[in-house]
């Protein structure tokens, strides 16, 4: 199967994966042919790329480190949790001053947001451990209609790849993925109150401070935990002091407890890490912005901040968990030794883990978007090859 977006669909296309809603309601099965009925809901709901089943691609299957079941489960209870928040904290006619107020007179300190959170968590820890996997293989997707929930899961799943590169324990782990997954916490309820209530000021003065505004609730909430409240409001401070709430200050190391800090009061070395993870998933394939950045801008615009606004080791640690072309993407031939291949185009079959850019690629297009017979290239056994994205 391969990727496509939602413009190039054709009557008749046979659905790759199946799609369903956040809370898990099967909108779509696998072997459905679409029609172009099927593709304006599609787009009504917010989704820019489906996988399709494809003449010599049937080999290719994109495989999520996480489980449709946990993934799924996992944004259906962070949105339960915000509910109950929205349906508790009554916000319309008072000011942003008196949230705050009452959050530290601790309100709310009676709802346990974490608790099942962190069953959450130790879902998506569970399955990433037992795929055993060390690097993405397939495009983090996220539709518009459920865009936060899924940033919440794709930032946890980044942020715990990322601490298991540096050797970080299970207990660690759990508490980088619920700080991850916890994130942007404040601003699903936000965004939940803002639906409810358009013309909320005070709503829109909070989803500027959003990581204060989540710090509270959920520090306020029972077994709430320091390191995840922290992770929480500082997930925006940038090494060089630019960023908020607070303007703490990073030190460009190692994120681990064995590098000694110089620095007194600067940014919690997990919120560094959720810092990066979370830019990243904002940047790639985004339903909210008119240019879905591939997986290899997403970087480089990382890269090019890098040292100020985000801790350059974690970014560079970043590079070695993100293929630039997931399973499942077309690419095209831009340069290769035997230029009658220039401007062919292929499917990404698997990911070179010594070489995460240079995949194995089932060519399956000529130059002029002609079928050929599939052939098989593994890209890192040539020299000089130079691949682009498809999106």
């Amino acid at each position: 199967m391969r990727l496509i977006s939602l413009n190039e669909i054709e009557p008749n296309m046979v659905l790759g994966k199946s799609i369903y809603s956040f809370n898990n309601k099967l909108l779509l099965g696998a072997g459905f042919r679409l029609s172009s009925e099927f593709k304006t809901k599609l787009v009504e709901r917010g989704y820019n790329h489906i996988y399709i089943m494809e003449e010599g691609t049937e080999d290719v299957i994109p495989e999520d480190i996480i489980s449709d079941e946990v993934k799924y489960h996992a944004k259906s209870r962070i949105s339960d949790e915000a509910e109950e928040v929205h349906s508790l904290l009554k916000i319309k006619d008072i000011s942003h001053k008196k949230v705050y107020d009452l959050l530290r007179n601790g309100y709310l300190k009676n709802v346990n947001i974490t608790y099942e959170m962190k069953k959450v968590v130790n879902e998506i820890f569970a399955d990433i451990t037992s795929m055993g996997v060390t690097t993405l293989n397939t495009a983090l997707f996220k539709s518009k209609d459920s865009y936060q929930m899924d940033h919440a899961l794709n930032t946890s799943v980044l942020s715990i790849l990322i601490g298991k590169k540096y050797g970080f324990s299970k207990e660690e782990l759990l508490s980088l993925g619920l700080g991850a997954f916890l994130h942007d916490f404040g601003k699903i309820v936000l965004e939940k109150i803002r639906s409810a209530n358009p013309n909320s000021k005070t709503a829109d003065e909070l989803l500027n401070e959003h990581p204060t505004f989540g710090y509270l609730v959920v520090h306020n909430s029972k077994s709430a935990s320091p390191i995840v409240s922290q992770i929480i409001n500082q997930h925006h401070e940038c090494q060089d002091g630019s960023g908020f709430p607070i303007g703490r200050k990073g030190e460009n190391i190692p994120p681990t407890r064995s590098v000694q800090r110089k620095l007194k009061g600067g940014i919690f070395r997990l919120a560094e890490i959720v810092s990066v993870a979370n830019a990243y998933d904002n940047l790639v394939m985004n339903p909210l912005t008119d240019k879905a950045l591939s997986p290899s801008e997403a970087i480089k615009q990382l890269i090019l901040n890098a040292g100020t606004m985000y801790n350059k080791h974690i970014v560079n640690t970043l590079t070695t968990i993100i293929p630039f072309y997931p399973v499942g993407t077309l690419v095209r031939i831009k340069n290769i030794a035997d230029q009658s291949l220039i401007g062919y185009r292929g499917v990404v079959a698997k990911i070179n883990k010594d070489m995460l850019n240079k995949p194995f690629v089932i060519l399956i297009y000529n130059k002029s978007m002609k079928r050929i017979k599939p052939k098989l290239l593994d890209t890192a056994k040539l020299k000089n090859v130079d691949l682009e994205l498809v999106l």
